[in-house]
């Protein structure tokens, strides 16, 4: 397929229907679990402020869950576009250089990710309920997350094609815990902050999974693309649902 089928594919009004849909209901699933843990905690609260806390924990909670898909698309985007140039090819007068230099090239994209991630929960969707350790803790997480996929890329899908860039990451996540946070009291820190994340990372992941198997099984995402390419088209749907929530202060309106 040329890069014009692709695109006339993936534009198909059925098909984008059906994903638009589908990441609606997992987001909403996503923050209906968000509120139903935020009311649990709130147990322990007086009547008159519990309301309040539920409130606030909530929308606390979802623009972490926010920050996290943030994350995540923007380290698909770059490894998509990584995929699509050695998919494709950039024309024979570059080929030995990219060769030559992909590594360093996927490094600077991994990089650029990071900045894409700003320029995302600051601009666009603003998250004002995310403080910047908050911001970092997620970062991390969403580095996380992307090591269990391309665990499962390559284990149960049997890919061995991102290898290398799962050593990027690996390097990535033990740097962050290692050369950040050099003190015994600061990594203990790290890592209770990440366990405490951990079902931001589940509900993460689960709203992956289910767009994957709606995608592939519908025929929309097309395996030949790979694993990492279609699914960051299907966290394109997931941010989409995400700026019409958010802009729309629809959550806390319903508060």
């Amino acid at each position: 397929m040329t890069f014009q089928q692709y695109v006339q594919h993936y534009l198909q009004w059925r098909g984008v229907l059906m994903m638009l849909v589908s990441a609606t209901a997992v987001i909403a699933a996503s923050l209906l679990f968000i509120l139903a843990f935020a009311r649990k905690k709130s147990v322990r609260y007086t009547p008159d402020t519990r309301r309040a806390f539920v409130r606030d924990e909530t929308v606390s909670q979802s623009e972490k869950f926010y920050e996290l898909i943030f994350s995540n698309t923007s380290i698909l985007v770059f490894v998509a576009v990584y995929f699509m140039i050695d998919y494709f090819g950039i024309g024979e007068q570059y080929r030995e250089l990219w060769d030559k230099y992909n590594g360093i090239i996927l490094l600077l994209f991994i990089v650029v990710s990071i900045v894409f991630t700003s320029f995302m929960d600051n601009l666009i969707i603003p998250l004002k309920n995310v403080h910047r350790g908050e911001r970092s803790s997620m970062r991390l997480m969403g580095m996380l997350y992307m090591l269990i996929v391309f665990a499962y890329i390559k284990f149960i899908y049997e890919d061995s094609n991102y290898d290398s860039i799962i050593i990027y990451f690996l390097t990535l996540v033990i740097g962050r815990f290692v050369y950040f946070d050099a003190t015994i009291e600061s990594f203990g820190n790290a890592m209770k902050e990440t366990f405490s994340n951990l079902p931001l990372l589940a509900l993460a992941l689960i709203c992956t999974a289910m767009l994957a198997w709606v995608g592939f099984g519908t025929g929309y995402l097309l395996k030949l693309n790979g694993v990492v390419f279609n699914l960051f088209i299907a966290h394109v749907y997931l941010l989409l649902v995400i700026f019409i929530v958010h802009r729309s202060r629809l959550l806390q309106k319903t508060l």
